[in-house]
């Protein structure tokens, strides 16, 4: 089994943050639900184009499954244990690059101070 997860930078403004995610994000859905992408977002607070910038990899042999929430854990702590573990053990598989605008009053249909009362 071959793990598929993606090393991704989320760029907003002048904040920015770098992850690692289960499978290849392609739309803003792919990272929905990580906890550091959800925590940028949250605290934009008018409209914003947002970048990302995301390389595939595939860890292992054999078919590709999506990595976990946990198999994403232990992957980071081998980069972190290992600094060259991403490019001596993973197969890069491609680069992906995608924006959208982030709306906060779009997506909950009122202007961001309302949201804090």
């Amino acid at each position: 089994m071959a793990l598929l997860f993606s090393a991704v930078t989320v760029t907003a403004g002048e904040d920015e943050v770098e992850l690692l995610v289960g499978g290849i994000p392609r739309e803003y859905d792919d990272l929905e639900g990580w906890s550091e992408f959800d925590d940028l977002m949250y605290f934009i607070s008018e409209e914003t184009e947002v970048s990302v910038c995301a390389e595939a990899y595939l860890y292992g042999e054999g078919e590709s499954m999506r990595a976990s929430p946990e198999e994403i854990d232990d992957l980071m702590q081998r980069m972190k244990d290992d600094a060259g573990f991403l490019n001596r053990c993973c197969s890069n598989l491609e680069s992906v690059n995608f924006t959208f605008v982030w709306s906060p009053e779009e997506i909950f249909d009122m202007p961001f101070g309302q949201m804090l009362m």
